[in-house]
């Protein structure tokens, strides 16, 4: 029988922590959403970190290390489920976010006074800005705003 990986809500919250790439970033010196790289595969992370898991394990040779392997990577469908719940390729990066509000407040008609317009564009950097508000509602927000200048500057 197959495992399915279904969030609970203490669970779910902690994996949206855990598996958001700024929160994974080696160092400051660098943005998972800016430099974006291709993911590597669950073998590749795995070899990667070989050092540490063979002397926190305990493993003592190459034929341990495979078997260890080999039933991590029975798991590795399930694993790879629930990260791409998260972090997956249907998952809208903050940079990818950022760039949309940019692109609605952007259609503000050119008829609008400049104030709207400035108005348009710090309230998408108010936005940008605040992690409390979902994508959804900040998209919503934008778009009504826009919406609503378009009507009245036609």
């Amino acid at each position: 029988m197959r495992k399915k990986s279904l969030p609970s809500t203490a669970n779910d919250t902690n994996m949206m922590i855990e598996c958001e790439p700024e929160y994974l970033m080696p160092d400051f010196g660098s943005n998972p959403d800016i430099d974006e790289k291709p993911p590597m595969s669950p073998r590749e992370c795995l070899e990667k970190v070989k050092p540490f898991i063979v002397a926190y394990e305990g493993i003592k040779d190459q034929a341990e290390w495979e078997e260890a392997i080999d039933e991590v990577m029975t798991q590795a469908p399930l694993i790879i489920e629930t990260v791409d719940h998260y972090s997956g390729p249907d998952r809208v990066t903050a940079k990818t976010q950022n760039e949309e509000l940019d692109r609605i407040a952007m259609t503000i008609p050119k008829s609008a006074p400049d104030s709207v317009k400035r108005f348009a564009d710090r309230a998408a950097l108010s936005l940008k800005s605040n992690p409390g508000w979902g994508f959804d509602n900040k998209y919503q927000f934008m778009d009504k705003l826009v919406l609503e200048a378009s009507q009245s500057y036609k």
